[in-house]
Parts: C-alpha cells; sequence; structure tokens
C-alpha cells in the first residue's frame, strides 16, 4: 500500500462532513462493550484480554492457520457503520440510533461515490483507542483499493501494517527471517489516503497481509474499484495530479508522497 498524504479539497470537503458527523456521535462515550451503550462493541478479543495490539503483532501473524484464511479479519474492534443497516433489521440497534447513521452513510456513498467513481464502500470504521482490525488479506474480494484514515491532531496516533508480498511463493505471509517483510506506516493527524491492489489467494506476490491500530480515536473509510484504470484516475483526482504508474511502495525514510 502507497501513502497518498495530500488530499485535493474538493474531496477534503465531503471526508470533513462525514468526520464531524461521526465525531458529534460522541462514540467515546456512546460506544462500548456495556449493554446500556447506544452502540454496543462486537468482537474484541485481544481487547477483552488486555492485549489489543497483540492482534497487530508479527507474533500475531504467525499463529493464524494461514491457508485457511477467509479473507475477513478474524477479530476487530471499532464499530463499522456500515452494518447499521444489518443490525437495524436483526433488532440490534435502536432505530434512533441507526437511521441517522443509515441516512448519512448514504449522502457520503451517493456524493464522495459520484465524485471518484468508486464501486461499492466496504468499510466505514470508527476505532476508540486501543481500537484495531487484525491481520486479514481480503482475498475473498480481490481489487484496488483505497482507504481514507482520520486521526484528531495532537492526540497519540496509530498505524498501519502490511506484510510485503513481493517474492512469496505460498498465501503464506512473507515475513522474513528478521521480520524484513514488515511494513509499518505511523498515521499522520489529520485525512490521509493509501491505496493499492489486494491479491486473490493464487496471487502470492499480490496478497496483502495488513493490519491497524489506534492509540487514540482512528476513522478509516474503505472502498473497492474492480477497474484498473478507474482506480488508477480515482488516485490522481485525490491526489490532484498525475502520478507515476507503477506507484512507488512506501519508504519510512521519504517525507515526500503524494504518491511518487
Amino acid at each position: 500500500m502507497t501513502p497518498i498524504y495530500q488530499i485535493q479539497s474538493e474531496i477534503l470537503k465531503y471526508l470533513d462532513e462525514w468526520k464531524d458527523f461521526v465525531w458529534d456521535l460522541d462514540l467515546e462515550n456512546t460506544f462500548g462493550p456495556e449493554p446500556d451503550k447506544p452502540y454496543r462493541a462486537r468482537g474484541g478479543k485481544f481487547f477483552k484480554e488486555n492485549r489489543a495490539e497483540y492482534a497487530c503483532s508479527t507474533e500475531c501473524l504467525m499463529s493464524l492457520k494461514h491457508m485457511e484464511q477467509d479473507g475477513y479479519p478474524p477479530d476487530s474492534y471499532g464499530l463499522d457503520l456500515n452494518q447499521c443497516s444489518r443490525w437495524l433489521k436483526e433488532g440490534d440497534i435502536e432505530e434512533r440510533y441507526a437511521r441517522p447513521i443509515i441516512d448519512k452513510s448514504n449522502w457520503l456513498d451517493e456524493h464522495l461515490g459520484n465524485y471518484l467513481g468508486y464501486r461499492f464502500c466496504a468499510l466505514k470504521i470508527w476505532y476508540p483507542k486501543d481500537g484495531y482490525i487484525s491481520w486479514h488479506t481480503n482475498w475473498n474480494v480481490p481489487s484496488f483499493n483505497i482507504l481514507f484514515t482520520y486521526n484528531e491532531p495532537g492526540k497519540d496516533l496509530g498505524y498501519w501494517r502490511h506484510i510485503n508480498p513481493q517474492g512469496s511463493t505460498s498465501p503464506v505471509p512473507n515475513l522474513g527471517e528478521n521480520e524484513e517483510g514488515l511494513v509499518h506506516i505511523p498515521d499522520r493527524p489529520g485525512w490521509t489516503c493509501k491505496v493499492g491492489y489486494y491479491g486473490r489467494k493464487s496471487e502470492h506476490e499480490k496478497i496483502v497481509w495488513h493490519s491497524a491500530f489506534s492509540n487514540s480515536p482512528r476513522m478509516t473509510l474503505g472502498y473497492v474499484i474492480f477497474e484498473e484504470k478507474l482506480w488508477q484516475n480515482t488516485c490522481e483526482e485525490i491526489a490532484g495530479e498525475q502520478l507515476v504508474w507503477p506507484l512507488a511502495p512506501y519508504d519510512p525514510n521519504s517525507d515526500d508522497y503524494y504518491s511518487r
């Protein structure tokens, strides 16, 4: 995955309106495992065991049954606002809490979706402090992806991790003898973006094992595009400039990322 750290203003307008809406839900106080919380936590095995960050550790990664992985994260701790329609239908959330989120989520999909031309939004997740999404691949939906992430300025920030699949000869993560295959991308304040391709299980050099952790409230939007050229155009629209393809991989020693 390659970062885009400068997002053009028209896109930021939609992202900021969504961010303001979500922050107004006061999820730091209204989300949690307690039965009286309007927005109840689901999952969070490692959070409940007081070892939330273990979910993103290489130890956790290598303990998985890699060949049996279905593509979905085996554990996470956060609120995926994309699921409100399903929870409402199943009676797991009250209408008065779900409806505003469903309406605003539809607004975002209509406006930002029409602007960017993405196929569908796979994720709209808010993470609390010590929130996470554990190691997984998304190989059940091989596609080009765009991830927008928001972190509050002035807070202790989290990170994204993935395994560089270059040289892989099987679906097992190519971590390397000294973990040289681990790519650790620290979060930055405000809105940032990461883009890349998640390969199918048979595309060994394109499988992206990935995870993310939050040290303070954090939010991610995940968009899926199946056509490479459309994805490239969307990436350039986000960056506000023509990019050089293929995009350069993340370099921790570089501070200059539109995505060059």
